[in-house]
């Protein structure tokens, strides 16, 4: 059999091995992402300053607007049905730890805010929008906090 030489990309088999090769390369993240050559929080000043900038270039290039035209709501229907429902439920589960971490600066936040409005009078119109402010403000002064 002659060897012949690929001319071209066969997006066929691109996709194919696309998967198992992340999945292979499963244990070689694992070990750079829990020793990388820097931390990822190691200059923050940096890394929002870069970020910015990222941002920046996107907008001056028309990234966005290209970006969400091009957007297929058929195939995020289709894999929000496919993958989408599973993935955010099992949510619940992978991500229970770190909710329950925050759970505790969060609950004393929203008691901190509750606090605020519990002598504000009640009633509708003026006072109840008082109170709905008063809370919305309490809460948002705590956010980047938690």
């Amino acid at each position: 059999m002659p060897i012949t030489p690929t001319q071209t990309v066969n997006p066929t088999t691109m996709a194919a091995n696309w998967g198992p090769g992340v999945r292979n390369n499963s244990a070689k993240w694992l070990a750079k992402y829990l020793a990388p050559k820097r931390l990822f929080n190691a200059d923050p000043a940096g890394w929002a300053a870069a970020w910015q900038n990222g941002i920046n270039a996107a907008i001056a290039a028309g990234t966005p607007q290209k970006k969400f035209a091009a957007a297929d709501p058929n195939v995020a229907a289709a894999n929000a049905t496919a993958f989408g429902q599973t993935n955010f439920a099992n949510s619940g589960t992978n991500k229970a730890a770190k909710y329950a971490a925050k759970a505790p600066a969060l609950a004393s936040l929203i008691n901190s805010a509750l606090a605020q409005i519990s002598s504000l009078p009640k009633g509708a119109g003026a006072n109840n929008e008082n109170r709905m402010l008063t809370f919305t403000r309490a809460m948002a002064a705590g956010k980047g906090t938690i």
